[in-house]
């Protein structure tokens, strides 16, 4: 596989790129369940503003080499979109603290859990959503930290909302979404 860089051009994957997807392959088996669970955390996409718009869906297991993963194909997505570096960087760090917040206060950080993602561009706006599986379940020891936590948590959302246009989230039956937007006014026009 080919990868483009940021002049246009392809090339060819260098041998780290590989042995560093092998080895978070290989991280991640030890937290994906052999069968896939029924239900997978939905997202509510909206309607589109503009006539043109590009957008992918990504599922992947609940760890913190998740988060990793999450900012680099953000990132990599909204850049082949033309998106410009200032929200190119706001997105990264917002999307960040959705996806850690996730593991950390919902079943989607525990064994066996799963995040989605959702990535949609248009020509001068950006939405980012991460879903999760809902409330974190008892695992034998005191959850202590509950999403609603004032005391050494919350300044995560404050980040999100330093970073976005607009945020917010939204439970279904069984997910949580958490979602940003950031409008981008210095983005590359589309052809």
């Amino acid at each position: 596989m080919s990868k483009v860089s940021a002049d246009g051009a392809t090339r060819a994957p260098d041998a780290g790129d590989w042995s560093d997807r092998m080895a978070e392959a290989r991280q991640l088996r030890g937290y994906v369940l052999a069968e896939a669970p029924d239900i997978a955390p939905t997202i509510d996409v909206g309607e589109p503003t503009s006539g043109v718009t590009d957008h992918t869906v990504w599922s992947c297991a609940g760890n913190l080499t998740a988060v990793r993963s999450i900012r680099a194909r953000v990132r990599e997505f909204l850049s082949r979109a033309g998106h410009s570096e200032g929200a190119l960087d706001d997105a990264e760090l917002a999307v960040s603290e959705l996806a850690t917040n996730a593991l950390l206060h919902s079943r989607s950080g525990q064994s066996g859990g799963v995040m989605t993602l959702f990535i949609r561009s248009e020509e001068n706006r950006l939405r980012v959503a991460v879903a999760d599986q809902g409330d974190r379940e008892a695992d034998g020891a005191l959850d202590e930290h509950g999403r609603e936590d004032g005391d050494d948590f919350g300044r995560g959302k404050f980040i999100v909302e330093n970073c976005a246009t607009r945020s917010g989230d939204y439970w279904t039956e069984a997910t949580h979404v958490a979602w940003f937007e950031i409008d981008d006014q210095a983005a590359s026009p589309r052809p």
